[in-house]
């Protein structure tokens, strides 16, 4: 007994879509300049990867009653009071690993992003400067932009172990009791000791031997007893400060409004407003690098004449996704550009679809007007389209209701994409393969 399938679209459908083409054309020229027009005016709101800005790891005990919304609070009332300004984005995100206290307890960690990079003023890091100068005698200073970083570089090598607790002895006197000093020199030492490390474990992983769980723990102690003693003896002109000061200062907020015995800080970790700028642009070549090479296997697998279809349709579905996230003011990271790709690959795929069919039936039926054929290649391929935009609709949806903060953002673009790419691959791309 041969089994049955359940179509939504019954077979010999004859939708006549391309007596719409022009209709369809003219909507979507209409979107598209509407969403060129909000990218010029509004532009996108860059987020935290692109702007810059701090995302942190908080642990909390699971007593501490800590929500996203109450630290997003903590934290929004911290950033206005010490900037007097908008508190900017800032996306909680908790996450359960399993991990406990030195108590037992449980805790629940959480990853917060936040666009600022530092708290501290251009007049307090001046004051910084001009105490580090003078107390070891550093020939030049510099401070990324918008950190809590600075690098400086002595006139003359001096003793590295000296001259970091003379460096921690004056920014802790400047109010930065959190601060942190490396050198060159052992930074330099810990790199050798990575390398080193890895290539064992990979020798000894090869040759069938076990490794302990605390084979790292016991060779990294090693090496900070060997360190200590290597950086005795070692001199160093470059050195980085780290006054670590947001992140000090989230601690303190979040052991006020959470208790002090709950809060673990366990990373900080800064992207400069310059590394934004550099992944933004890196995101829209990917966009541009992967319309290219689709142009040219779909130029190679059909006909360059199929080829112009294929890129407007796809140009069109990226726009109309910018756009969108213009419009409605939402947050444009780095998890956009991937669902932008894969909105991408997913039109292509359902445009390629369409134009097997359509090659397939010009070589079957000769005889048949080239409108016609278009309609019969689209109401074959109609079901297949539907079932497939469906379900991937279902999981982008629950993704939608379930998720939150940066998830919800990637499901909601991956949803709209889904739809205008199914749209596009028929309404877009045959219609002007079919009067270019």
């Amino acid at each position: 007994m041969q089994p049955k399938f359940r179509e939504p679209i019954k077979p010999g459908t004859t939708f006549a879509w391309m007596a719409n083409a022009k209709t369809f054309i003219f909507g979507s020229l209409v979107a598209t300049v509407v969403c060129l027009g909000a990218l010029a005016v509004r532009g996108l709101d860059l987020g935290i990867d692109f702007k810059g800005g701090t995302k942190l790891i908080v642990g909390f005990t699971e007593n501490a009653g800590a929500t996203p919304d109450k630290i997003r609070e903590t934290l929004g009332a911290l950033i206005k009071e010490k900037t007097g300004g908008d508190a900017g984005q800032i996306e909680v995100q908790g996450f359960n690993v399993g991990d406990t206290d030195a108590q037992g307890r449980k805790v629940e960690k959480f990853q917060i992003y936040t666009e600022l990079t530092t708290l501290m003023t251009e007049a307090k890091a001046n004051e910084v400067i001009a105490a580090i100068k003078a107390g070891v005698g550093a020939d030049r200073i510099e401070r990324p932009e918008e950190t809590d970083k600075f690098m400086l570089t002595l006139a003359t090598p001096a003793p590295v172990n000296p001259t970091k607790a003379k460096i921690l002895e004056i920014v802790k006197a400047a109010g930065f009791p959190h601060a942190e000093v490396v050198s060159e020199e052992e930074r330099a030492f810990d790199m050798e000791f990575f390398k080193e490390y890895n290539l064992t474990v990979a020798e000894r992983t090869q040759a069938g031997e076990k490794i302990a769980d605390d084979d790292y723990d016991n060779a990294y102690a090693a090496h900070e007893a060997q360190k200590k003693t290597a950086l005795e003896q070692r001199t160093d002109r470059s050195f980085t400060v780290n006054l670590q000061q947001l992140q000090a200062e989230v601690e303190d907020a979040l052991i006020k409004a959470f208790n002090k015995d709950s809060v673990v800080v366990d990373s900080a970790t800064a992207v400069s407003a310059s590394v934004g700028a550099e992944l933004f642009s890196k995101g829209m070549l990917a966009l541009l690098y992967s319309i290219i090479g689709i142009v040219i296997y779909v130029g190679l697998r059909f006909d360059f004449r199929f080829g112009p279809g294929a890129v407007v349709s796809l140009i069109h579905d990226a726009i109309l996704t910018l756009g969108l996230f213009s419009i409605l003011g939402l947050k444009f990271t780095l998890p956009i550009v991937s669902a932008i790709l894969t909105i991408i690959g997913y039109s292509i795929n359902d445009t390629i679809v369409v134009y097997d069919r359509i090659r397939e039936n010009m070589e079957k039926m000769k005889g048949m007007g080239l409108i016609e054929l278009i309609d019969l290649s689209i109401n074959e391929t109609l079901s297949r389209t539907v079932l497939t935009g469906g379900s991937a609709l279902i999981v982008t949806t629950m993704l939608m209701i379930l998720g939150g903060g940066f998830i919800f953002d990637f499901a909601f673009a991956l949803t709209f994409g889904i739809v205008i790419g199914t749209y596009s691959s028929i309404a877009v791309a045959v219609p002007f393969t079919l009067y270019s």
